[in-house]
């Protein structure tokens, strides 16, 4: 009758408990494996890693300015009051004609959102920007990658490519498996005015006149707070005016009669885009470029079929004659690419492994050491998602190289245990 007992001249101990209960670590390896594919379907998926530059950029345009003008009306205003928040690591400013930028660099693990909240807060404080500097611009910079790059052309005007762009970043958006979706390669809307000398002369008015009735005519205006015994109620006024019409009916002079000048009257309104060098082009058309990207927590691969799908059954049925759309650089085949060579890898590993132990050892070693290399496999998938740990080529080829490793280490120790099984162990 055959006694289990510990190993001769080694104390007592987990590995020697489950030597000699062979259902603890049965059940334990059943439990890795059932937890790690459990895991699976919470892992983000991601082509390429996010990285957090923990920084913010304050931009400013001030119209006309020289470098010099610009540093010393906005830049130093801007770092004097920034430099005392908490958390700033570094702050590198940029002087150009008429552009301001100010890039604040946090420290490591400080959230951003509160950074910029404050950031915002320090900024508002400053009331001795020049009069004709514009509002600041606060954003947060990150390097967001595109899943998905959908190019929207043909012969036709760039206001109708711009408004079948936004018309697809709309669908895309209702999509639950898309969250983050731009617009690119377009052209920004300007409202243009142009008065002529002549009329000026005529009513004895001046640009800065006609410029001064457009920003008070064209204004959101906070009026501040009434407070209730059951809530407080925020009035503002909105009147912000952003195409043609609303700009015509702007009064620029107001009779004591009560007949009114409009801007319609004495100046020339076009709604067009602004002077820029952006040209996008595909196939020799015009082109507007819509860029997918990842959010948090969303899935490549659900990203790309739900869009591939979408294009399929809706948006290309719906396309005006002449218009077309491609889709380009889909980042999904790369993490398939990996994946696929993780799986094919690790079969692989595992079939070499089974065969070369079952030929110079036997079939049930190499049938448990086979199932051990599976369970750490699949038990790094647990791992991962505790630690938070996302999919993507860098994970996913630390995969491959940790697969030779295993596989190297499982050999080595399957043929000791089976020496000491010879030795009468």
């Amino acid at each position: 009758m055959r006694q289990d007992v510990p190993y001769a001249g080694e104390p007592p101990g987990l590995i020697a408990y489950m030597a000699n209960n062979p259902i603890v670590p049965n059940l334990l390896m059943v439990g890795i494996i059932a937890v790690g594919l459990a895991s699976l379907g919470g892992l983000d998926r991601e082509a390429w890693p996010a990285v957090s530059f923990n920084m913010i950029e304050v931009s400013m345009i001030y119209p006309g300015a020289t470098p010099e003008e610009v540093e010393e009306a906005i830049i130093l205003r801007l770092e004097e009051q920034i430099e005392s928040l908490d958390d700033v690591k570094t702050i590198r400013s940029q002087a150009a004609p008429g552009v301001a930028s100010v890039r604040i660099r946090f420290r490591d693990g400080t959230n951003l959102s509160e950074a910029m909240d404050e950031v915002k807060a320090a900024v508002g404080q400053i009331q001795s920007f020049p009069e004709g500097a514009e509002r600041p611009q606060f954003r947060q910079m990150d390097n967001r990658i595109s899943v998905i790059r959908l190019i929207i052309f043909g012969d036709t005007s760039e206001r109708a490519l711009k408004e079948l762009a936004y018309g697809v970043k709309d669908d895309l958006k209702a999509l639950p498996s898309i969250s983050l979706v731009e617009v690119t390669a377009a052209k920004n809307d300007e409202i243009s005015i142009e008065v002529p000398l002549a009329t000026l002369r005529a009513l004895e008015l001046t640009l800065e006149d006609v410029a001064l009735a457009v920003r008070r005519g064209s204004l959101d205006l906070s009026a501040g707070t009434l407070e209730t015994t059951d809530s407080e109620i925020r009035v503002r006024t909105v009147g912000k005016n952003y195409n043609q019409l609303d700009f015509e009916e702007l009064i620029v002079v107001a009779q004591n009669d009560g007949t009114a000048l409009r801007l319609r009257d004495i100046a020339n309104i076009r709604d067009e885009f602004e002077d820029s060098n952006i040209s996008a082009r595909h196939q020799g058309q015009p082109a507007v470029f819509v860029e997918i990207f990842r959010g948090e927590g969303e899935n490549v691969r659900d990203i790309s079929e739900s869009t591939n799908a979408l294009i399929q059954d809706d948006i290309i049925p719906s396309l005006p004659e002449g218009i077309g759309i491609t889709v380009w650089n889909d980042e999904s085949p790369i993490y398939s690419d990996r994946a696929d060579l993780l799986v094919r890898n690790g079969l692989l590993g595992l079939l070499l492994v089974f065969i070369a132990l079952t030929l110079f050892l036997e079939i049930r070693l190499a049938f448990w050491v086979v199932a051990g290399l599976l369970t750490c496999g699949v038990g790094a998938l647990a791992v991962m998602l505790w630690f938070d740990l996302p999919l993507n080529t860098n994970s996913l080829f630390t995969f491959v190289l940790a697969i030779g490793i295993i596989v190297d280490d499982a050999i080595v120790v399957a043929e000791q245990i089976y020496s000491g099984r010879m030795s009468g162990l």
